[in-house]
């Protein structure tokens, strides 16, 4: 049986803030209210591509259903970096994605090819990419697993 395919919403809220940002991947629908993420998410934080999430209706005007939680994590890691050029105009940005590319991960562009999301593949070194990043002092930041899952003692 092949899986149906539909959007969840997945709200990221901020501490400093009342914004919500919502983003709608695509899932596959695997019944009892169980999602396997199918897209990298650019906003969320703690899911990452090939999740299982619960998601269930959450307004009554909305046909999407909204993630509750994570239900079992895929092995797939996610990082986002933010350039300063972007990779239209800059050899450099170009040059990173397509060693991070050579490194196994994955990625999605937006906001004028600036903002990426890299999807750190279960087979990938993850601490090599992190160390990657910031080897060639880019604007990066852990999104899954999030900073305070990497280091708790540095939160309190």
């Amino acid at each position: 049986m092949e899986a149906k395919h539909a959007k969840i919403g997945i709200e990221t809220s901020y501490e400093d803030s009342e914004e919500v940002d919502v983003e709608f991947p695509w899932a596959d629908d695997l019944g009892s209210n169980k999602y396997q993420v199918k897209n990298f998410p650019f906003y969320a934080y703690g899911v990452s591509y090939d999740d299982i999430v619960e998601a269930d209706l959450k307004y009554s005007d909305d046909p999407y259903p909204y993630m509750i939680r994570v239900l079992e994590k895929s092995g797939h890691k996610t990082l986002r970096i933010i350039f300063e050029g972007s990779i239209k105009e800059s050899d450099y940005s170009n040059q990173i994605l397509k060693e991070i590319s050579e490194m196994g991960c994955g990625y999605e562009g937006t906001n004028g090819e600036k903002y990426f999301v890299i999807n750190v593949q279960p087979h990938c070194d993850f601490w090599s990419v992190c160390n990657y990043l910031t080897k060639k002092e880019i604007n990066w930041e852990h999104a899954d697993p999030k900073w305070e899952e990497l280091y708790p003692d540095e939160n309190t």
